[in-house]
């Protein structure tokens, strides 16, 4: 059997959704040279920031519905699919006009504890944002509900597109660019994006607000944890940038941030199967347990046939990918970069756990687990910082990150009989059906042209 038609959902749908997530991290890359070169260290570190407090606030806001709403609209008849949506998005509008609030009220002190006066602005800004966000966030999550990965690649790809643009005409035409204008360059992009995905998903979209107080009820019942489970996810993520710049402030902080963003590039492949993984095993119940192991041990198996050659790239050569990537002024990052490049080997295990934790309904371990994860990960980098200056929150973080890879494995081990070591067995197996593919298909190609006469051989 072909390995494409083996893994053909897989691939069919990974295609759009790698390639939005491909193009999103070439100009995530780009936008990382062309910003570490204008702004410095210094400036860097507000606008490192700033990025983390908008990606923990989008993400945590769209986790409270996202998962649930796919959920729901996969166990659901398809008469209650306008209902869903329409509460869906009302929710959704109002969590943003909350958070959105709380923003203008809190900007300045979080900006004050952080010790970047900058970000205060920035995070007015990006109050406005978040009303826009909430219509972005519906799109792309009605799309991945209806497995229309194209639209949610045209999404994103344009809004990142813009970003990235607005910052490049910038830097070659020599226009003086800071803190406060990429915010407000950030929400056209948001904007446009939103725009783009309304008119995409057009087709799917319904308004209807019959039995909407059942709907609410579910969504906010299943969502809550979903919610707490992201919201400490990202903060256990972001403890240490945080911890880095109330210590030492955002210019060294920058060092930190760059490295962590450079480790996260390698994170591509795990959102990109994430993403498809969601929607095929929202289909199952816990009781599924052999299709269940089966899914978690092959994806995370596939995410490593990409992440491996790359990390052992970066562990050889830190100094080299910093100074291409960041300048110089980045090179005493690289002790810091060699670290934090070790998880992104446990990074596949930890998403794909809450993957599976959402999808077959257990919400509430994903939540207790994160929420661990966030406190173990405080005190790990307190006591980190104190001894070892900026390194130790890196050594502190990967020490949280082994011990939640011990927790949620022996989960997974219990609940369906997941074995970690199996998703090793799974690359290596799948490095050697892509060998196979490759030397099949070159004996192929070779046959046909022993097999062609000499005469017709140009």
């Amino acid at each position: 059997m072909s390995l494409f038609k083996k893994y053909g959902y897989w691939v069919h749908s990974g295609k759009y959704t790698a390639l939005q997530k491909s193009a999103t991290l070439a100009m995530g890359i780009l936008s990382f040279m062309l910003l570490a070169r204008i702004l410095g260290p210094a400036g860097f570190g507000v606008w490192g920031l700033f990025l983390i407090i908008s990606s923990i606030t989008e993400t945590a806001r769209t986790a409270l519905i996202r998962n649930a709403f796919i959920r729901f609209i996969h166990k659901s008849d398809k008469r209650q699919h306008a209902s869903l949506q329409g509460t869906a998005f009302v929710l959704s509008l109002f969590i943003s006009v909350v958070l959105a609030m709380i923003f203008l009220l809190f900007a300045a002190p979080a900006a004050n504890w952080l010790k970047a006066p900058a970000l205060a602005t920035m995070l007015r800004i990006y109050a406005i944002t978040m009303m826009v966000c909430a219509f972005f966030a519906h799109c792309e999550m009605l799309l991945n509900a209806k497995m229309d990965f194209r639209g949610v690649c045209w999404m994103y790809c344009i809004r990142q597109g813009l970003l990235v643009l607005l910052i490049a005409i910038c830097y070659f035409l020599n226009f003086p660019i800071n803190e406060y204008i990429l915010s407000w360059f950030y929400l056209l992009s948001v904007l446009v994006g939103s725009l783009v995905g309304l008119k995409i998903s057009s087709p799917y979209l319904e308004w209807g607000f019959e039995n909407y107080r059942a709907w609410l009820y579910q969504l906010w019942n299943f969502g809550k944890y979903v919610f707490g489970t992201n919201f400490f996810s990202l903060l256990f993520r972001s403890t240490d940038n945080f911890i880095t710049s109330n210590y030492f402030g955002p210019a060294v902080s920058a060092y930190y941030n760059a490295s962590l963003r450079i480790g996260n590039l390698v994170d591509m492949p795990s959102q990109v199967l994430g993403d498809i993984l969601f929607p095929k095993i929202a289909k199952y119940d816990a009781a599924d347990k052999a299709v269940i192991k089966n899914m978690y041990e092959k994806t995370v198996g596939a995410i490593f046939i990409f992440s491996i050659p790359a990390l052992l790239i970066i562990l050889l050569m830190p100094s080299a990918i910093l100074y291409i990537l960041a300048g110089k002024k980045f090179l005493i990052a690289a002790p810091i970069l060699r670290i934090t490049v070790f998880f992104g080997f446990i990074l596949p295990f930890l998403k794909q756990f809450g993957t599976i934790m959402d999808a077959t309904g257990h919400p509430a371990i994903n939540f207790r687990v994160m929420f661990f994860a966030f406190i173990f990960d405080v005190g790990a980098n307190l006591i980190g910082v104190h001894f070892f200056g900026v390194i130790g929150a890196a050594l502190g973080t990967a020490t949280t990150y082994l011990a939640v890879f011990i927790v949620t494995q022996s989960i997974l081990h219990k609940m369906f009989g997941i074995k970690w070591f199996n998703v090793f067995r799974n690359t290596f197996s799948l490095y050697t059906e892509i060998l196979n593919m490759i030397k099949n298909t070159i004996g192929a190609r070779s046959g046909k042209i022993w097999q062609t006469p000499i005469s017709k051989i140009k």
